[in-house]
């Protein structure tokens, strides 16, 4: 086996915190921060939003209202560029808008009713961004088990060009939608179509469907594939799978069992989500019960134990790309480490971030992160 392992160093870790006196507030802006880069936000609004909320408070309510307010704010300007004509401002808008919104919902428990409002408001808003990029981003619709699993597909042109395409599967607590800034835009910059779907566990799948996730997640996986697979823009014998976070998990066991994908990536790897996330990051707890459909800690447990790769790990046995951060406080990099150590395919690359892009996803460090791994789908899918 072909081990390449690279380390980002640097004299002290580049952390951005709005807000010091949380820990958890202070790490998820900075993953709407690395978004501002490629329209996900705008660093001024955010640090608007930040400067009203302030830098004491840990009032959670607080949290909420300022955001949705600025998710609010910002569609207004979005449709109002929309009726004066102004195309180009409304898309970005309408964009920004999305991401304020998820934001918002963030940190609220999973059966508060403004965690659905939040979410019909912010992902129209994506859509309405998507209606007017010039037919670049598609909503699509995969049968699935008696409903649909919806999501986008996004192309670098019109031009309907054969090319290599990857499924990039998100993690607990994303939206499709979010993908697209969450290194999404990387891919069709190279060339290559992009594919975001709410499988199992999220977004509306979760939310409306009551599509809980599943361990075998290769079914899901193969219900897209076999959907894409049919488009004349898409080449059958280029596919990659990529997932962040949970998605770590996801994607490579998609991988395990379905011969159409040609190279697969973990933006975060693991071993056991039971202990690699669930036991090691508490404060997500009740969001990974609520993606399980899991009435309690005792069932969580019970159900996330078999999220595993124990027994299937040999079945990879394509390129593999994996990335994680030694700072991660959500995602164990132990789990990551002997997920690595197990796989027994010959062409695997372990990049290991120990300062800048340490942390959960490489939020500080993310025009990067992305780059290196979509520059590593370039090569294995021949794109």
């Amino acid at each position: 086996m072909t081990h390449a392992a690279t380390e980002a160093t640097s004299d002290a870790l580049s952390i951005i915190e709005l807000f010091p006196q949380d820990e958890d507030w202070s790490l998820q802006t900075m993953r709407l921060l690395a978004q501002v880069a490629v329209g996900g936000a705008d660093l001024f609004e955010c640090a608007r939003t930040a400067a009203r909320i302030g830098n004491i408070t840990t009032d959670g309510e607080v949290w909420q209202r300022e955001w949705n307010r600025t998710a609010e704010e910002v569609a207004a300007t979005a449709a109002a560029a929309l009726d004066a004509g102004d195309v180009t401002t409304a898309r970005r808008a309408f964009f920004r808008s999305c991401s304020y919104y998820r934001h918002s919902e963030f940190f609220l428990s999973s059966n508060d009713p403004r965690r659905e409002q939040a979410y019909r408001a912010g992902t129209a808003n994506f859509q309405k961004a998507a209606e007017l990029s010039g037919g670049l981003i598609e909503r699509i619709s995969i049968p699935f088990e008696g409903t649909t699993m919806d999501g986008y597909f996004i192309r670098p042109d019109a031009s309907g060009k054969n090319r290599a395409t990857v499924l990039f599967l998100g993690g607990a607590d994303s939206w499709a939608e979010e993908l697209y800034f969450l290194g999404g835009t990387e891919f069709p910059a190279r060339d290559m179509n992009l594919v975001v779907v709410d499988t199992p566990g999220r977004g509306s799948s979760l939310r409306f469907k009551e599509l809980y996730s599943r361990p075998d997640y290769e079914v899901p996986v193969k219900a897209i594939l076999d959907v894409i697979e049919r488009r004349d823009d898409v080449d059958e014998n280029r596919l990659g799978l990529a997932g962040v976070s949970f998605g770590g998990y996801y994607a490579p066991r998609a991988a395990a069992f379905e011969p159409r994908v040609k190279a697969v990536a973990a933006w975060c790897g693991t071993w056991s989500i039971l202990t690699d996330f669930y036991e090691f990051y508490p404060p997500l707890r009740e969001q990974l019960q609520w993606l399980s459909g899991s009435k309690d800690d005792e069932e969580a447990r019970r159900k996330l134990a078999e999220f595993t790769f124990e027994g299937i790990i040999d079945k990879i046995d394509i390129p593999v790309y994996v990335m994680h951060g030694t700072s991660d406080i959500i995602m164990d990099i132990d789990g990551a480490r002997k997920f690595v150590d197990a796989l027994t395919t010959d062409d695997v690359t372990f990049d290991v971030y120990d300062a800048a892009g340490s942390l959960h996803c490489s939020y500080d460090y993310l025009a990067v992160a992305a780059a290196r791994l979509t520059d590593w789908f370039v090569h294995k899918l021949d794109a």
